[in-house]
């Protein structure tokens, strides 16, 4: 069955590229394309912002971030204040044509901060079986095919991140645990990962272990507060990972810390959250009940430190300074003696 343009469907138009179609629509996966077709329609309302169209077209803000650095390495779209140059495509056409050279250097910071061109990729997977079957494995743990898109991530985990196949696998699968599917979340794990130095399985399988254990923890403490944030910073992250991996505290403890930082400083500190749990476990605190006992021994402290001696009563106006009862005792015991001088009768 044939189609054709539907006449009426004119009414409304947006311009689109010529080398949307001629360069790059074989390259770019459907979020991307989605993306760009959503900016172009709305050119005209100004810079395209990241959480307008991830709610547009119910995606990820990560995957619409990393769909607008593709079409920017593209030559289609261009950062606020940047100048606008031709397309990567064209230049390379240009220097080709020219021969001109290009330098090793700038070369190499391009491969580190951009991923493989479709070029690149197809010579990967022609000279390499490992690559081959790493992406193979790749699509049996995502279900699905893996068109560019994913190839230029997997390849760039393997020759720029430096990871091993295993733990490129890995990294998908976590990620898919985490329900984030889009290859921007996957990217930025496996980034994550090599900037950490984690190159084996039991490096994984320990981050992944703490991970969970920490991101459980904190889905409870949001429960019993006001933090908005569903995962932690990396900032606090390892803030989690100390009080729970390597202090042994749940989510009792970390509560009763939270409440400490409230009632004296206003808000929620992690420092001042780290400083109290830490001077807990130097003290050997383990439950509630010794949180308790360290409270009111602070408080016996608190108590003796601050509270005045009492005073020494004050003499009332017209009373004696010394004690009478003790005067007229000591008089009445004193004995008498004779004076030489008195006569006797």
């Amino acid at each position: 069955m044939e189609y054709k343009i539907n006449p009426m469907a004119f009414t409304g138009i947006f311009p689109v590229p010529n080398s949307l179609v001629d360069e790059n629509i074989r390259l770019a996966s459907v979020v991307q394309l989605k993306v760009l077709l959503y900016i172009l329609r709305h050119s005209n309302d100004g810079m395209a912002e990241t959480e307008t169209i991830a709610g547009a077209l119910s995606l990820e803000a990560d995957d619409v971030r990393d769909a607008m650095v593709f079409w920017s390495e593209r030559g289609l779209l261009v950062k606020d204040g940047q100048m606008p140059a031709a397309s990567p495509v064209a230049e390379n056409k240009a220097k080709s044509e020219k021969n001109t050279p290009v330098k090793e250097e700038k070369k190499v910071a391009e491969i580190a901060l951009s991923r493989p061109s479709y070029e690149d990729v197809a010579k990967r997977i022609k000279e390499s079986d490992e690559v081959v079957v790493l992406l193979q494995e790749a699509q049996t743990v995502l279900g699905r095919t893996i068109g560019y898109d994913g190839q230029s991530v997997i390849i760039q985990m393997l020759d720029s991140f430096g990871l091993p196949p295993e733990v490129i696998l890995m990294a998908i699968e976590y990620s898919l645990s985490l329900k984030k599917t889009g290859w921007a979340s996957i990217a930025r794990i496996a980034r994550r990962w090599s900037e950490m130095e984690i190159d084996t399985l039991e490096g994984a399988m320990q981050y992944i272990e703490e991970h969970n254990i920490v991101d459980e923890t904190w889905a409870k403490l949001r429960e019993e507060t006001e933090i908005t944030n569903r995962q932690p910073t990396e900032k606090q992250r390892k803030y989690m990972v100390a009080w729970v991996k390597e202090y042994g505290y749940d989510v009792d403890i970390i509560y009763c810390a939270y409440e400490e930082s409230i009632d004296n400083t206003g808000k929620m500190s992690m420092p001042y959250m780290d400083k109290i749990i830490r001077s807990w476990h130097e003290k050997g605190v383990k439950t509630l009940s010794d949180i308790q006992n360290e409270r009111v021994k602070w408080e016996n402290e608190k108590q003796k430190r601050f509270s005045k001696p009492p005073k020494k009563a004050e003499k009332t106006e017209g009373e004696a300074s010394y004690d009478i009862d003790e005067y007229m005792k000591k008089s009445f015991n004193l004995q008498y003696k004779k004076n030489d001088t008195e006569s006797e009768v």
